[in-house]
């Protein structure tokens, strides 16, 4: 069995979200989008990647493939991020989304009943 590692986007006050859009993600009122976009810079651009190429897959949530999926597959192939994350297989978790998925390499991964 590969070893899990999930990756973390956090304030020090404890807002928790990716470096998206400020409106990528409204629900419960959330007003805090975007916040990483100001403090991205290229070193710390590099030490993300680094830990993100040793991955042999991505596991994600029914929103956030959503989001990765309508933007990663069109994303410009100069940016590192986009050839690792078309190229790695992509495990979602939902149980309202239907297959098959659109963006290639994609699995729909479904909670089996007890």
């Amino acid at each position: 069995m590969g070893k899990l590692v999930a990756t973390e986007l956090m304030t020090l006050d404890g807002v928790a979200q990716a470096p998206g859009a400020a409106d990528e993600d409204r629900d419960g009122g959330f007003t805090r989008g975007g916040w990483q976009a100001p403090l991205r810079d290229q070193e710390s651009g590099r030490a993300i990647f680094e830990q993100a190429k040793t991955m042999d897959s991505l596991l994600l949530g029914r929103k956030t493939y959503e989001i990765f999926a309508s933007y990663w597959p069109k994303a410009p192939q100069e940016i590192p991020f986009a050839g690792l994350l078309n190229r790695v297989p992509k495990y979602v978790a939902s149980r309202t989304l239907t297959g098959p998925l659109a963006w290639h390499g994609s699995e729909l991964s479904r909670r089996r009943p007890r």
